[in-house]
């Protein structure tokens, strides 16, 4: 009896040996993930907590954190991911365990980030289901379209599409972005240069990484090999919005260029029955259908059936963030607008959000006079064509005007007035604004002083209430406290809350406000126009509990609280990782199936 009891346990010791043995010479699994920036990942880890409101995807949360509460590494997965800007100028490789921050990396490609795409949760469950080493390749660059950057070879070359051409030929003149009948060969030629750039930064970079898998995956047995177990392609919304190359929302070229992706992608890397997983755009949810159904559409192809796989992200949207974001543009929009104009240009003084900041020191801001003058640039390399449209910048001031800003500078030979100080007439968002007390003058840069005195600095927070059409400095008491360099075209006083560092230079008594502005150039005429006033506001706690309260009609507490799991534009899934995790879970689960 008891030789027969060591018998079976030197026959199970055996049987787990070769279970053991079998499993560490299996080839490594690498699986290839690419597209655009959907494929890069635009999910911030600080989303992570949303996931775990729902309890369909709590459980999602828990494999991708440590009990700590800090994101997970996977021990057996590594990643090579290729990345770099939009034009892919400055692409480089990120190398390291599968961990959170393998998502969009800007412009810096090698550093580990703060976002997830995918490739988090489709490693994690790979991993967790494999129970062997895995070796993920992932190439995303962001504004890619299929059919120009990504254009696979076997495609041929770019053709605008019938109606398209007729069109062009309609006005050889050029309208609405059709290029003049001599710009056209130039198109042509930039086309054809950009065609399948991005398609062979792949191709490239998966042939580099299998040329030597150990240099990215340290279990990697050379003896053994490797197998390509599945490609995951993430891209389309270029093409989804891409007008001229799909007319009338006609998407039939998209599904023969993807064929001819699957078909390229599989030669170039000789895995002619690679599985491959379409992640059919699921950007506003089920909307979209004709171009979801043009992705999709390959996977029923025969020459495809059964091992390309279409999987639909729509499910994944959430409608909760859609339904929160619109006033999160609305709150947005208030909080940042300090005063409110009406369609005359008068300030709104009956406008609902008026009162609660108030004006800091005397005389009041309506009642200060201001003393400016106007320049024009006098070195050449200050100088701007006449009809550039941003016009903001730095430039060389005149001897004796150097220290315009400070307290103690002398601008008593300076003109005169009140705000707004401007010229010519501001039209924008059905706002009309040329009532303006102190005319600006001729020179197309202004320097503009107030002083107002304080007696006591009894607010909780500071706001600059800036009326502006381009860019400004703002300085207070000789310190520069902020700067601002595009445009401003809407016509309103921005609110702009200061820091600590920026309160620190008010002061009780006399207090010194400077801006430093220009004027704008009408791009269909020689008339330039603009209009300046600036004032420091406050508010205490109390009005702020009021405010906030108030501010809940429009962005309420659970709103909020769902827009913590958004970090994004709607067209990056709400930069959601609720959404990101769904969507690497089912693309994992898509190819385990076709696992040998």
């Amino acid at each position: 009896m008891r030789t027969q009891i060591l018998t079976a346990l030197v026959a199970g010791f055996l049987a787990i040996g070769v279970s053991i043995a079998s499993a560490e010479t299996k080839p490594l699994k690498v699986f290839i993930l690419a597209g655009q920036s959907n494929m890069e990942g635009h999910a911030e880890i600080r989303t992570f907590d949303y996931i775990g409101r729902d309890p369909l995807t709590a459980p999602l949360l828990k494999e991708m954190r440590n009990p700590d509460g800090t994101p997970r590494v996977c021990d057996r997965v590594w990643m090579s991911y290729l990345t770099g800007p939009y034009d892919g100028s400055a692409n480089g490789e990120g190398l390291g365990k599968l961990t959170a921050g393998f998502g969009e990396r800007g412009n810096q490609p090698t550093k580990i980030g703060r976002k997830i795409g995918p490739e988090f949760t489709f490693g994690i469950y790979m991993e967790k289901e494999l129970k062997e080493p895995i070796l993920i390749i992932k190439t995303a660059w962001g504004g890619r379209s299929l059919n120009t950057e990504f254009r696979p070879p076997s495609a041929g070359q770019y053709k605008l599409p019938k109606e398209v051409q007729d069109q062009w030929d309609k006005h050889p003149q050029g309208a609405h972005g059709i290029p003049k009948i001599e710009d056209r060969k130039k198109w042509q030629d930039d086309k054809e240069a950009a065609s399948g750039v991005f398609y062979r930064m792949m191709i490239e970079h998966v042939q580099k990484v299998l040329a030597d898998p150990k240099r990215v995956c340290p279990e990697y047995d050379q003896k053994v090999g490797f197998e390509l177990a599945g490609f995951v392609w993430l891209q389309g919304f270029n093409d989804l919005v891409d007008g001229q190359t799909y007319p009338n929302g006609n998407y039939e070229e998209y599904s023969r260029l993807l064929s001819h992706f699957i078909r390229d992608v599989r030669k170039d890397l000789s895995a002619p029955k690679m599985p491959f997983v379409i992640g059919v755009l699921g950007v506003d949810g089920e909307k979209n259908v004709n171009f979801r159904k043009a992705m999709a559409a390959p996977a029923e192809m025969p020459e495809f059936k059964g091992n390309v796989i279409a999987v639909d992200t729509a499910p994944f949207w959430d409608y909760d963030i859609a339904a929160a974001q619109p006033k999160q543009g609305e709150y947005d929009n208030l909080v940042s607008t300090a005063h409110a104009l009406k369609a005359d240009g008068d300030l709104d003084r009956d406008w609902k959000w008026e009162n609660y900041w108030k004006p800091i020191g005397k005389p009041l801001p309506e009642e200060r006079t201001w003393r400016f003058m106007t320049i024009d640039p006098t070195q050449k390399k200050d100088k701007l064509e006449r009809y550039e449209d941003r016009r903001f910048r730095d430039i060389a001031l005149p001897a004796g005007a150097e220290n315009w800003y400070m307290s103690d500078f002398d601008d008593s030979q300076w003109t005169a007035g009140k705000a707004p100080i401007g010229k010519g007439t501001w039209k924008h968002s059905g706002i009309k604004v040329d009532k303006f007390p102190s005319a600006w003058g001729t020179g197309e840069f202004l320097l503009m002083r107030t002083t107002f005195d304080v007696e006591e600095l009894n607010y909780d927070s500071y706001r600059i209430s800036i009326l502006a059409r381009q860019g400004f400095h703002v300085y207070l008491n000789g310190q520069k406290i902020h700067t601002y360099i595009w445009w401003a075209d809407n016509p309103r006083y921005r609110s702009i809350v200061l820091e600590e560092e920026q309160i620190q230079y008010l002061k009780k008594g006399t207090n010194v406000l400077a801006v430093y502005a220009n004027d704008q150039y009408d791009l269909n005429s020689p008339e330039h126009y603009g209009a300046i006033d600036a004032q420091i506001e406050g508010i205490t706690k109390a009005d702020r509990e009021k405010l906030d309260l108030a501010l809940e009609e429009v962005l309420s507490t659970e709103d909020r609280e769902i827009l913590k799991g958004a970090s994004n534009g709607g067209y990056h899934y709400w930069g959601s990782a609720k959404i990101f995790a769904q969507m690497g879970k089912a693309f994992a689960e898509a190819l385990l199936p076709l696992q040998n």
